[in-house]
């Protein structure tokens, strides 16, 4: 519907519509706009929505935690489309835990939020929760206080219920006795490779071999598509430096908002905390209040208790202290207190304290001088943000009017249309690194259709229309820019089905004849033969894939060996001899019984969410999930 109104709505059918749309973008502003009124649904769990938007979040954070622990870039096997589909069915899988969880009445309280969210790191200063920091810190990843706090309860009331799963399930000692005993088995065995360097000299492919794999190949060697976009980039930071100020702008606007131009009050506080363990409350308040008692009676004085170490008990000088910068338990009587005066044992978020406040600097408005700076920076931004929000509406109104050229819609906002370097589907740099214009750029309307793109949000304070400028179709290389490459290709190939070859017929007679006496028909001797004793299944020596089929393979029987291989992913294929198998100890440790049954929990975890999918109502809308 949306694309007929787009190829088929001008003159004053489009403006009328352009107009309506525009109605909930000036109140609630781009994120809202971007968003639509209706947002698009990728799935429902038993009536809930699981919108697209939520898809795409789930599928940054996943991609970012794997290209956190993948070495900063994800494999090529990793496309969107597979990561989009495990993020959708968390997604799923969340929703179900989440209703079962509200079902079966589970419900963090207050205190478990803000006991996990004060003992975050991320949110204290000097080892106490900072009530500034946390805030400052959600703001920068654009995440909304009660939200985040709403996920985190959501995420203590699933994690009560699967905990509570888990905690159930049951586990018989002489299960955990085996499992003991397996997980701690030794094997001996002895290995010996047939590597694949030793036999690349044995293949050499002719030039007719290179052009016929150079044709059956063809789709392999060929240039990538590229493209160039043009592209209408505004930004906030860009209209600031554009807007006009002058002294008595400013002052005026100094005189208008003189309340933020205030030095506030700080006070030089220092604290001794005793910390909550354990949720021992009132053990932590009595050593509190024992602690007030021997200073109130003069058997110590606050700067020695200070000086006091102990266990669960922080005692420093915090310094100098403005409003916001604690949580607001601390602050409620940091800042009722007179000068050099102790409070009694305050309850706070972090525990339970003693606070002093030994010296207070008073509030200071200042001079229009003296933040001038500040103002013309102030100024500028708040300027140039109400600008940005008329020139955004201006810049999506023209685009989608004219959505045969970007340069109506640049001129409308005062700006050019700026041109790309070539870049293919991967991206290339800077704005076009940006997933989401290069989401854009190859959809259907931008990239088959020539059309101007909608809207692009990069951020809150960035925002572009991007339209194809020119297409570079995938070329063939030439044979002689690949040749060599073609070579090694064929070389690979070739070497590794010899070796294969001659490891199979190995194997084979090893396994009819017992004994490493076979190696004599590829030249070599038992003296090659490689070792190994008392190896555990944690061992990565000689190599992981080693060791993982070592303990696949069957007990041998008295005293004849086992054997086997493992062609590794470099090609080399390793001939393996299991000797021996030696049990582990079967006495039973807190350390064997806590991960046996930690595995036999997740196991009934995984039971239950299956059995939950199984029972709901889920639908998934392909169309618009994938």
């Amino acid at each position: 519907m949306l694309q007929t109104i787009n190829d088929k709505a001008k003159g004053w059918l489009a403006y009328l519509v352009v107009g309506l749309i525009s109605v909930p973008f000036a109140l609630f502003g781009i994120n809202s706009y971007i968003g639509g009124g209706n947002k698009l649904i990728a799935a429902t769990v038993n009536g809930e929505e699981i919108s697209i938007r939520e898809v795409q979040n789930e599928l940054l954070e996943q991609k970012q935690r794997l290209t956190s622990m993948l070495g900063g870039r994800l494999p090529p096997n990793f496309n969107d489309r597979s990561l989009k589909s495990q993020a959708l069915e968390a997604l799923i899988n969340r929703a179900l835990i989440r209703q079962e969880a509200k079902k079966n009445g589970y419900r963090a309280s207050d205190e478990e939020v803000f006991s996990i969210i004060s003992n975050t790191p991320s949110f204290q200063k000097e080892g106490v929760f900072d009530k500034e920091t946390y805030e400052r810190l959600l703001a920068s990843n654009r995440r909304n206080k009660v939200n985040y706090e709403n996920t985190l309860r959501q995420n203590i009331s699933n994690r009560q219920l699967l905990n509570g799963i888990m905690s159930t399930s049951f586990i018989p000692e002489s299960q955990v006795a085996s499992y003991q005993a397996l997980s701690k088995q030794t094997r001996d065995f002895e290995i010996f490779t047939l590597k694949l360097d030793s036999y690349k000299e044995q293949i050499k492919p002719s030039d007719a071999d290179v052009k016929a794999y150079y044709d059956s190949h063809s789709d392999r060697y060929k240039t990538k598509e590229k493209v160039k976009i043009n592209y209408v980039h505004l930004k906030v930071d860009d209209l600031a430096k554009s807007v006009n100020v002058g002294k008595e702008l400013l002052q005026s606007y100094y005189e208008e908002n003189m309340e933020q131009y205030v030095t506030p009050e700080e006070r030089k506080v220092a604290h001794i905390l005793v910390k909550i363990v354990d949720g021992k409350d009132e053990e932590a308040k009595k050593r509190a209040e024992a602690i007030y008692q021997r200073i109130l009676s003069g058997k110590i004085n606050y700067e020695e208790a200070l000086s006091k170490k102990a266990e669960n008990i922080i005692a420093n000088d915090l310094g100098f202290l403005a409003r916001g910068d604690m949580g607001p338990e601390f602050e409620k009587t940091a800042f009722s207190l007179k000068k050099d005066e102790l409070s009694p044992v305050v309850r706070t978020e972090s525990g339970y304290e003693l606070i002093k406040v030994s010296e207070i600097k008073p509030e200071v408005q200042q001079t229009f001088e003296q933040a001038k700076v500040q103002i013309e920076e102030n100024y500028r931004k708040e300027k140039a943000e109400k600008l940005f929000q008329e020139q955004v509406e201006t810049l999506n109104t023209v685009a989608f009017e004219n959505d045969s050229s970007l340069d109506p819609a640049a001129q409308a906002v005062g700006l050019k249309v700026e041109t790309s370097d070539w870049f293919t589907r991967e991206g290339g740099k800077e704005l076009t690194a940006n997933q989401k214009v290069l989401q854009e750029v190859f959809s259907p309307a931008v990239f088959d259709e020539a059309k101007n793109s909608v809207l692009i949000e990069l951020s809150d304070t960035e925002v572009a229309v991007i339209r194809i400028h020119s297409k570079q179709a995938p070329a063939p290389i030439p044979l002689a820019d690949v040749s060599e490459e073609i070579k090694q290709s064929i070389i690979n190939a070739e070497t590794r089905k010899l070796v294969n070859k001659k490891g199979e017929a190995l194997l084979a007679k090893l396994k009819s004849t017992g004994n490493w006496a076979s190696l004599a028909d590829i030249g070599a001797t038992v003296e090659a033969v490689e070792k190994f004793e008392a190896v555990t299944r944690q061992a990565n020596k000689p190599f992981v894939e080693v060791v993982r089929k070592v303990f696949a393979m069957n007990i041998p029987k008295e005293t004849k060996s086992v054997y086997s291989n493992v062609i590794m992913p470099s090609g080399d294929y390793i001939l393996i001899a299991l000797k021996t198998v030696k049990d582990g100890d079967a006495t039973v440790d807190k350390t064997a019984r806590d991960l046996y049954a930690n595995a036999i929990g997740l196991r009934e975890r995984s039971a239950v969410i299956k059995a939950l999918r199984e029972e709901a109502d889920v639908v998934i809308f392909k169309e618009k999930s994938e």
